[in-house]
């Protein structure tokens, strides 16, 4: 089994988009040197190598291979950036993004490990769009409630 690719590519003008961009961008890693804010251009970019959740795994030698694709993300209309958790210079090098929030007047960009970025912004004008190809990996980003199910199959924690 296989699929064909087509580049994504999504425009988020308001919460209901931003929380379609958001799902595509699930679990995605963004590596803090590819951090770039224009404050004269008002943008913000950023490169993601996320996780193709929207293509089903494809069987391979009997275990399934899924995909990651590197993609670009444009803000616009930003006014400011707010890094909270981390400090730019020093690392983490790389956060892993878990979702992203609109609220009035900024969109906060979730990562795990209690790291954000806050998006101080006009209005809410968001461009996602994949650059290259995807490649196949083994590895599926995993979720606590994953890890919960596994530990009770595998008898290590009792189910309540």
């Amino acid at each position: 089994m296989s699929f064909e690719f087509v580049p994504l590519r999504l425009l988020a003008k308001d919460k209901e988009d931003l929380t379609i961009v958001a799902t595509h961008l699930q679990d995605a890693m963004l590596p803090l040197m590819s951090f770039v804010y224009e404050p004269k251009k008002e943008t913000f970019s950023l490169l993601a190598n996320r996780f193709c959740w929207e293509h089903p795994p494809i069987d391979h030698e009997g275990a399934p291979m899924y995909h990651r694709v590197h993609s670009g993300i444009t803000f616009n209309n930003v006014e400011k950036i707010h890094y909270r958790g981390f400090d730019r210079k020093k690392g983490p090098e790389i956060l892993n993004l878990l979702t992203l929030q609109a609220k009035t007047g900024a969109i906060h960009m979730i990562c795990s490990g209690n790291n954000e970025i806050r998006i101080t912004s006009k209005k809410l004008h968001c461009h996602l769009g994949d650059i290259h190809h995807p490649w196949p990996t083994r590895k599926k980003p995993t979720h606590i409630y994953e890890h919960i199910e596994q530990m009770q199959g595998a008898g290590l924690l009792s189910a309540r």
